[in-house]
């Protein structure tokens, strides 16, 4: 299956989820401060570092495997699916953030990779055997 959505639309949706999945986990990281913690260890930042990950990944899993979307993605109108159509699993969401993760950090290779392969597809669609289709 081809995916149809373009590189563009899907720097455009990830900017969109960033700024909310930082927000939720300051939110979160907020929390945990306040009802755990006294004032001397709102200084210290490796509880944030802790919360991001975990945060950020619900955000994006739950999302894909309940709804195929993020908000940003919603946004943008595009949905994530595997390759048969169905929900991807939260195995497969598993394997997508992690690999976009290093899709990302290896000077975003792993996107620019969409623009040659045939099928459109970015490496962590590859990795993860999900599909991003337009709504």
């Amino acid at each position: 299956m081809k995916s149809n959505v373009s590189l563009l639309r899907r720097l455009g949706a990830i900017t969109y989820d960033i700024f909310l999945a930082f927000s939720l986990v300051f939110f979160v990281a907020g929390v945990i401060i306040i009802i755990f913690f006294d004032a001397k260890a709102q200084g210290d930042t490796t509880l944030f570092y802790i919360v991001t990950i975990p945060t950020t990944y619900l955000y994006f899993s739950l999302s894909w495997v309940k709804g195929r979307q993020t908000l940003g993605m919603k946004a943008w109108k595009f949905q994530v699916i595997q390759e048969n159509g169905n929900n991807i699993t939260h195995k497969q969401a598993l394997i997508r953030f992690t690999s976009g993760i290093f899709s990302f950090a290896i000077f975003g290779l792993g996107f620019l990779y969409q623009l040659l392969n045939k099928d459109g597809l970015t490496m962590h669609d590859l990795i993860s055997k999900t599909i991003l289709i337009k709504n």
